[in-house]
């Protein structure tokens, strides 16, 4: 009953704790349980219990994925899957070393499990690095402070090496326990606690340069379809909308206007119209469209200068199923020598945006669409990506949310979409270099050392109890020996 118990209390936790609209607190909790749990049965039930946790934490998420997202059965089979591996795994592991008295172990390097996990799925997968827990802390800005030094991996560490510190305190604390408080595992936690404390003071101290703030407006209005043609009576309606929007943004001192993904279908012969309609004064005009060139079409961000220049920036991670009669590009494009320019789910691959930063960009202009239900989410971690390597995000999406980050990962605007606009009059045009940015994924290869550090430690554990159970064989038929 108590497994039973655990299992369900674990479950509830991560289905508030992850997903698309996800309460940050409940995340670091949800482990707890279950690591109570696990150490007072058997192996094979605390895997069971595990295994009925997880799946009820990715009801809403399974619906996403083959309802929203529209990925067949064994895609679905494959997320839902990993995550099953990765929470069982976890459990399983802390359980075998809290149980052999490695504490320290148990917490310092079983959470290395989850993040090679979601590293590898970053790689393995063609969706990119858009599944992690480090996306449920988000709005948390101490806690995703950590990006810049570690990427989400570092975020992903925590969530679970807290929770396991938590439950080995809690463990030796009850009754049911030993009794004493367990020290080490105290010692542990304020360890953690005080290193990433420390290090989301120093970042949040930090700011951008104030001497060149920008106005940036952002506008999304609603559409019957994606890619209507300027040429047909629809087009050219959402056309005029969007001029007279636009033209008002300017006049109120926007000096960039950032449109939805995939607004228009534009051609050659087309494109001067968009261009003229949409052309301001002093200002530059980023607009979504779907580009028909010799019979092929390419999703674009077409960047439109006040003297009627155009700068198109071509998509370079499609959205599988759903963009594969698009043709992806492969440069990245930068105007103004700091403004980088990406469409929606490339902002879900961690390399592109530290290669814009690395290239002199301080700022990500982001035609985006999403799915309406993952505003919230797609918006966040486009966020994360700014935190990580400390610029400006300014994304507007068609079916999502309008918002404006800064390095920092402060929200100066955040507005949902469907005939929306958002004028934020001192976006920062300056970031600053971070541990990440410079680095890259060098977490990861500290999990790998530490994930075989406690499996060695786990599996020392067995061969000791292995080697003690054949030595009392051994002595009994000594002594059976000897009496007869």
């Amino acid at each position: 009953m108590m497994t039973i118990v655990a299992a369900l209390l674990s479950g509830l936790l991560w289905l508030g704790g992850c997903g698309l609209h996800p309460v940050a607190a409940l995340t670091w909790l949800a482990p707890i349980p279950l690591i109570l749990a696990s150490v007072r049965v058997r192996r094979r039930t605390a895997l069971g219990a595990t295994i009925l946790a997880w799946s009820i934490g990715q009801l809403d998420m399974v619906r996403y994925y083959h309802g929203t997202l529209g990925l067949p059965v064994p895609a679905v089979a494959a997320v839902l899957g990993l995550g099953l591996g990765l929470a069982a795994g976890t459990v399983v592991l802390a359980r075998a070393l809290l149980l052999r008295g490695r504490t320290v172990r148990a917490v310092l390097t079983v959470p290395a499990l989850w993040v090679l996990g979601e590293y590898a799925a970053s790689h393995l997968f063609p969706q990119g690095a858009w599944w992690s827990l480090a996306y449920t802390q988000a709005d948390v800005r101490p806690v995703i402070q950590m990006t810049a030094l570690t990427g989400v991996w570092g975020v992903t560490y925590l969530l679970l090496a807290v929770p396991i510190a938590v439950a080995a305190v809690l463990g030796s604390a009850l009754p049911t326990g030993t009794g004493r408080l367990d020290r080490t595992a105290l010692a542990c936690l304020l360890a953690l606690l005080l290193g990433a404390g420390g290090w989301s003071a120093w970042s949040l101290g930090r700011s951008a340069d104030p001497a060149e703030p920008l106005t940036v407006g952002l506008l999304a209005l609603r559409q019957s379809t994606d890619g209507l043609p300027i040429d047909e009576p629809s087009g050219r309606d959402l056309l005029a909308r969007y001029a007279a929007r636009v033209a008002d943004l300017t006049a109120r001192g926007a000096r960039i206007v950032v449109l939805p993904e995939k607004v228009f279908a534009v051609t050659d012969t087309t494109l001067p119209l968009l261009v003229d309609a949409l052309r301001q004064a002093g200002a530059q005009i980023v607009v979504g469209t779907v580009l028909w060139r010799a019979g092929t079409a390419s999703n674009v961000a077409l960047v439109l200068d006040p003297d009627g220049g155009v700068t198109t920036y071509q998509k370079q991670h499609l959205v599988p199923g759903l963009e594969e009669w698009l043709t992806p590009g492969d440069d990245d494009v930068i105007v103004n020598g700091r403004f980088g320019v990406a469409i929606c789910k490339d902002l879900d691959y961690p390399g592109l945006v530290r290669r814009y930063r690395a290239e002199g960009a301080s700022v990500l202009l982001v035609p985006a669409l999403d799915f309406t239900s993952d505003g919230w989410l797609h918006g966040r971690i486009a966020m994360v990506r700014g935190v990580e390597n400390g610029i400006t995000v300014v994304r507007a999406a068609e079916l999502g949310r309008l918002t404006v980050s800064d390095g920092g990962g402060r929200l100066l605007g955040d507005v949902s979409a469907g005939d929306a606009e958002l004028l934020v009059t001192a976006a920062p045009t300056t970031g600053w270099g971070t541990v990440y940015s410079r680095t890259g994924d060098w977490f990861p290869l500290l999990s790998l050392v530490l994930l075989v550090v406690a499996v060695e430690g786990s599996a020392s554990g067995s061969r000791r109890t292995a080697d003690r159970k054949r030595s009392m064989v051994v002595t009994a038929q000594s002594h059976q020996a000897r009496n007869r």
